[in-house]
């Protein structure tokens, strides 16, 4: 049963006020011999994931590829008589920039939301009294709760795979040392996670970052010429995320509970947890050379220095000195960020001086990166 009704299909965020990613929509449709038992179920949502049920019976999910709302259609069996549609939206987070963002609707308000049955008659329910439950019953009896949860019979039978609407729970033990701990959630489809009833995120591995249209995944980043989004994707073909940070803060140095909520189906047999080392790498190279970084396998993530001159100190304590180009990390971040290993040509044109700013004193290039 819905905590609300109206005979109008409501607007996400206005109903749910952030209280959950999800809003139920449910409603009854009364089906005689004349339409059929075999239909078409079309629902325009401005939702990113929509998930839905005909008589209890889950018929299929679809989701936006870009964020913009989609058109669900599937086909479903009805009976004759009383025949009930659940429909369960879900939000990934709501636009926060552009033009009266906030007005940005979200959800499958104002639909339409049909059956299309023999003959392509069509029942639009658009209009038919609607429930509305904000979130999942797991989300109130606060299953995510280490503490709470434990109250909650969680069955020690078979480990379901690849299956919708599944909460996990398992225990681990924290690594030991005091680098960052990550947990690798490669194997699960979408949903939420949380460590000792901390929340540590959203996950959606199976969302791929795919490269624009027209275009092909590249691990070659190349800024010559008029700057492209296509320049440089050397994540491209990837899932946007893997690895979630799990604080040391979070921590206990016995038992730890992780909870997983699963939402489209996934294998949580593949979930691992690690530590990550930070590491840093440095080249000082003199003008007229070939100054090559690399961090033997990991990707640089930053540049927290860099400069064309004459620097003073060494790597963990470069310092400028009385000159200095001005565009030597913006060329850095450019040439390097991102990849296992980059090469910069030290010279006076690189970093966009002249020859005669350099030709008294030869120049060094200095540079700290982390890993």
């Amino acid at each position: 049963m819905g905590s609300s009704t109206a005979n109008k299909l409501l607007e996400q965020k206005a109903t749910t006020v952030d209280a959950s990613d999800y809003l139920w929509y449910m409603t009854s449709v009364n089906i005689d011999n004349s339409f059929g038992k075999k239909a078409i179920l079309h629902v325009n949502t401005t939702g990113h994931v929509l998930h839905a049920y005909v008589n209890k019976k889950r018929i299929g999910s679809d989701w936006s590829s870009d964020g913009k709302g989609f058109v669900f259609e599937k086909p479903v069996t009805l009976k004759e008589g009383i025949n009930h549609l659940s429909l369960l939206s879900a939000t990934v987070g709501y636009k926060n920039y552009g033009s009266f963002y906030d007005m940005v609707p979200n959800g499958i308000v104002g639909g339409p939301v049909q059956l299309i049955g023999n003959g392509n008659v069509t029942k639009d329910l658009s209009s038919n009294e609607w429930s509305y439950k904000i979130g999942l019953n797991g989300e109130h009896e606060k299953f995510y709760d280490d503490k709470l949860s434990q109250n909650q019979i969680w069955s020690l039978e078979a480990l379901p795979l690849k299956k919708p609407m599944t909460w996990y729970k398992t225990t681990f033990k924290a690594p030991s040392g005091s680098d960052p701990v990550v947990v690798d959630l490669l194997g699960m489809g979408k949903g939420h996670a949380w460590a000792n009833g901390q929340g540590i995120g959203r996950f959606w591995p199976t969302m791929i970052a795919k490269a624009p249209q027209g275009t092909e995944c590249s691990d070659t980043c190349d800024y010559r010429g008029q700057f492209h989004d296509t320049n440089c994707m050397p994540d491209c073909g990837l899932p946007s995320q893997r690895w979630y940070h799990v604080p040391r803060s979070f921590l206990n140095n016995g038992d730890n509970t992780l909870i997983l909520f699963e939402e489209m189906g996934g294998n949580p047999t593949q979930i691992n947890f690690k530590t990550v080392t930070v590491g840093k790498v440095c080249g000082n190279a003199l003008e007229g050379s070939i100054l090559e970084l690399s961090c033997k396998g990991s990707k640089i993530s930053d540049v927290e220095f860099a400069t064309f001159g004459d620097h003073q100190g060494k790597c963990g304590s470069f310092k400028k000195g009385s000159s200095d180009a001005p565009d030597t990390l913006s060329v850095l971040l450019k040439a390097c960020l991102g990849k296992v290993s980059c090469s910069i040509n030290v010279s006076a044109a690189t970093f966009g001086l002249s020859s005669s700013n350099s030709a008294t004193t030869p120049k060094r290039l200095a540079v700290q990166a982390v890993c």
